[in-house]
């Protein structure tokens, strides 16, 4: 009797330390959880809150000024109506289709290739990824050094072309291998087997299916030409583009609710943009 006492008295203690200890860790387990909740949070309204306020001073119909006065849209009234900012965004246009079309091109081919070992796989992985690390502003200085002095061409518009392709090329690239069908290669093997050309299996077999996740990369790569601004700063010349242009005004002056109104546009443009390229890789790889 003692010895089962004892026994049921053991098998207590263990129960109620099992308890004990699987309370203590859900404890744990929900006290990081509310953490990482907490901390999330913060870093969503610190990244945010610059955003929200750039937008809801846009439609202040006091201009910067708190509190709010009523709401209007004069100041993209004004906006449209300024023939400089305009003609930067034209300008910035123009070079964001360019660069989307080089960019759109290049990658692929990349992409494509990339696929299957040759010598010096990594090396051009490694020298693409070189466009993404080196600042923006090191990257500048460098390319005004290479076209305007080494190779003495006159500071322009369309000289930004290839530095933003230097850009925006690694992060296409890095979106078509994330997007590429798995089973690819063996459709191309077996359309390849039934006596289709080089030519037909891109345009019949290739394309179709990395469809979706081109023209996401292309969206990417308009995006980030259209929005940047330290790497071809010092080789356009006056020919501002929108965000080169946006700089001389802040710069010059103090922000005004125009800037607010033109950044508000472009952020909620970039962002739609954005989440266009999103669903197009994201069903396309699905599909």
């Amino acid at each position: 009797m003692a010895s089962a006492s004892y026994t049921e008295t053991v098998s207590d203690w263990s129960i109620g330390g099992a308890l004990r200890y699987g309370y203590g860790k859900f404890s744990s387990v929900t006290s990081l959880r509310a953490v990482l909740i907490a901390y999330a949070i913060l870093i969503a309204v610190y990244i945010y809150t610059p955003i929200i306020s750039l937008i809801a001073f846009s439609f202040n119909e006091g201009g910067l000024t708190f509190p709010f006065v009523a709401v209007t849209t004069s100041w993209y009234a004004e906006l449209f109506a300024n023939e400089a900012v305009m003609a930067a965004i034209v300008r910035s246009l123009k070079v964001a289709l360019v660069v989307t079309v080089l960019t759109t091109v290049l990658s692929t081919a990349t992409a494509l290739a990339y696929r299957y070992e040759f010598r010096g796989r990594k090396t051009i992985l490694y020298v693409l990824l070189l466009g993404i690390i080196t600042p923006g502003i090191t990257y500048g200085v460098g390319a005004t050094l290479f076209f305007n002095e080494l190779l003495g061409l006159d500071k322009s518009l369309w000289l930004a072309i290839p530095v933003h392709v230097v850009w925006a090329l690694p992060f296409a690239v890095i979106v078509l291998l994330a997007g590429i069908p798995p089973h690819l290669a063996r459709n191309e093997q077996a359309a390849r087997v039934m006596g289709a050309s080089n030519w037909t299996v891109f345009r019949e077999v290739i394309l179709p299916q990395i469809g979706p996740t081109v023209l996401g990369a292309a969206v990417f790569a308009f995006t980030l030409s259209y929005n940047e601004a330290t790497r071809s700063l010092l080789v356009v010349g006056q020919s501002n583009t929108m965000p080169i242009q946006i700089f001389s005004i802040a710069a010059s002056k103090r922000a005004t609710p125009e800037l607010f109104a033109l950044g508000s546009f472009t952020t909620v443009m970039s962002t739609l943009l954005l989440i266009g390229a999103s669903l197009l890789i994201f069903y396309g790889g699905r599909n």
